[in-house]
């Protein structure tokens, strides 16, 4: 195999300046934001030139920022074929690998590699690491020892040991391996980095601190702005963190893929700087970035956490229109437009977005809930259920989802078995599924069924969300059927404390203190409840009214 590439490396001519040339202007549409001209540029380009191997990774490359791996993954291997010896082009495909998780794929290539360079200490670096990931770590050090028998003292080596130690809880031992290259000044990021994490979490942090700034000095290096804020980070300096990280993300030395895997580990943290410092770097990235709709997913995602619907929608509508293939994207927007009460908007965005994801079991179900809310059930029942059709792949989790919203859906249509059943299905898939749990034991409740299981149920839901309001109301009227009406009471009054009541509430209060005896405090409660209903078909008016008449409960 290793001679065929070599075989077909050595065929593959000089590419000639027109090549050249078309690879600036591909360059160029990159540049001006051109991303899908761009993409067809390159198809042009390997019909031209099938023997060159830069656009098949120029195209790799493309795919690959653009979060489509499995387009990437076949041209980096085809660039490969034509320049097997490329440590670009390997390092590309070992970058791929890497985001898929095929640690076999990465420790083949880099034996692939190691035929050409044996004793490239960076090609060894990455086995080392690849072995000790794969629970290998004695093998990765005999890698290591071999290595350095061969090829002498080096800190490429020492860092990547130094972090197996680390792994390893040796932390002391790796300290002293890479001070040496500290007062070497070593050229090596890693060693400043690696030393640094060392003396902090070894209760060190003025000299983690130094030692990363020293490095700084020596290296030049701007990923080292990136460890800076791990090490603010973790001696809770926020501040300095996010100072640390708008240096690096407005470096022109660190490429996007780096900042893009900081900032949605950053985005995905609430733990990690406040919402406006969160909100400052991914305006960076789109400053910086404009044509990469990530970013803007970023910003939108962070204007969610605060709440600011109508900017996050918009955002969320300028990374689609950058590129519509991010079905995560789609369910974004719908669920924006859901929590600002826009039916219909989100309606016509979950059709839009089934147009490009046509089986997308999540898509399906955020447009069928939508068409729920905008009480069209007809068309909710068409999505749900298309949403169950094409769920097969999909974990428990969503299945359970889909199953509740199903349950409610069947009751709202009178459909009492198939609802209860579609309940049920939901909590087996799902044990903690708290709105199937609380809906399922308020309806039996109301039927007076199953009260037992009921109580449960209504009691697991309250746990699982101690703060809804909603589920208290439940348990307490599940109680009330069991006629444990102090019990009912305690939670119901927990219930009122938390919000301002809703009609619903208000009258079974006065049902439990009616119950109780407490006839003129329940009086109150209905007449308040009464006042309230405005229109909500929840309550039944005409009875409510006969309850305050004859002063009594009334089934």
């Amino acid at each position: 195999m290793f001679s065929l590439f070599t075989r077909l490396g050595a065929q593959q001519v000089s590419p000639d300046t027109a090549y050249q040339q078309k690879l600036i202007e591909f360059q160029q549409l990159l540049q001006s934001g051109q991303v899908n001209e761009g993409a067809e540029f390159l198809d042009n380009l390997i019909k031209e030139y099938p023997d060159y191997s830069e656009a098949y990774y120029a195209k790799s490359l493309l795919y690959a920022q653009l979060g489509d791996l499995e387009t990437s993954l076949p041209l980096a291997k085809e660039a490969i074929r034509l320049k097997p010896k490329d440590l670009t082009y390997n390092n590309h495909l070992l970058g791929l690998y890497k985001s898929m998780g095929d640690g076999e794929s990465i420790v083949r290539t880099l034996n692939e590699l190691l035929q050409y360079y044996p004793n490239n200490p960076v090609i060894l670096r990455e086995k080392i690491l690849m072995l000790h990931a794969s629970n290998q770590s004695e093998q990765a050090l005999a890698v290591y020892d071999e290595a350095i028998q061969t090829i002498g003292d080096s800190d490429t080596l020492d860092v990547v040991k130094a972090e197996v130690l680390i792994d390893m809880g040796k932390l002391k031992e790796a300290r002293t391996l890479l001070e040496k290259w500290y007062r070497q000044r070593s050229p090596i990021r890693e060693v400043y980095g690696t030393l640094g994490f060392l003396h902090n979490n070894l209760g060190q942090p003025k000299q983690a601190v130094q030692v990363i700034e020293d490095g700084l000095a020596s290296t030049k290096n701007d990923y080292l702005y990136f460890d800076l804020a791990d090490v603010y980070n973790n001696q809770k300096k926020p501040e300095r963190a996010y100072m640390a990280l708008q240096q690096a993300f407005r470096s022109e030395s660190i490429p996007y893929p780096e900042k893009h895997r900081v900032m949605a580990q950053i985005a995905a943290s609430p733990d990690m700087l406040s919402l406006p410092q969160k909100q400052d770097l991914a305006n960076l990235l789109v400053l910086k970035y404009p044509r990469i709709a990530e970013n803007y997913n970023f910003k939108a995602d962070i204007l969610w956490q605060g709440q600011n619907l109508a900017e996050a929608k918009s955002l969320y509508l300028t990374s689609l229109g950058i590129n519509p293939r991010q079905a995560d994207t789609w369910r974004k927007l719908i669920n924006v437009e859901l929590a600002a009460n826009q039916l219909s908007e989100s309606i016509l965005h979950g059709q839009e977005a089934l147009i490009h994801f046509p089986d997308n079991a999540i898509l399906f179900y955020f447009t069928g809930v939508a068409y729920f809310l905008n009480n069209d059930t007809t068309e909710a029942r068409e999505y749900l259920e298309a949403a169950l059709d094409n769920s097969e792949n999909e974990n428990d989790y969503v299945k359970s989802m889909i199953y509740g919203s199903l349950g409610d859906l069947y009751h709202s249509l009178n459909m009492v078995k198939v609802s209860d059943a579609a309940y049920q299905e939901a909590i087996s898939l799902d044990s903690t599924n708290s709105s199937a749990l609380n809906n399922l034991a308020y309806y039996w409740s109301l039927r007076k069924q199953n009260l037992d299981q009921a109580a449960e149920y209504a009691r697991q839901a309250t746990e699982l969300d101690p703060a809804s309001t909603t589920f208290m109301d439940t348990y307490a009227w599940v109680l009330f059927q069991q006629g444990e009406y102090q019990q009912a009471q305690t939670w119901m009054e927990k219930a009122m404390r938390g919000e301002k009541p809703s009609a619903v509430m208000l009258e079974h209060y006065g049902d439990i203190l009616s119950k109780q005896g407490k006839t003129k405090n329940a009086i109150t409660q209905w007449q308040k409840a009464l006042n309230l209903v405005n229109g909500d078909k929840s309550v039944d008016v005409d009875k409510l009214k006969e309850k305050i008449r004859e002063k009594k409960f009334i089934e």
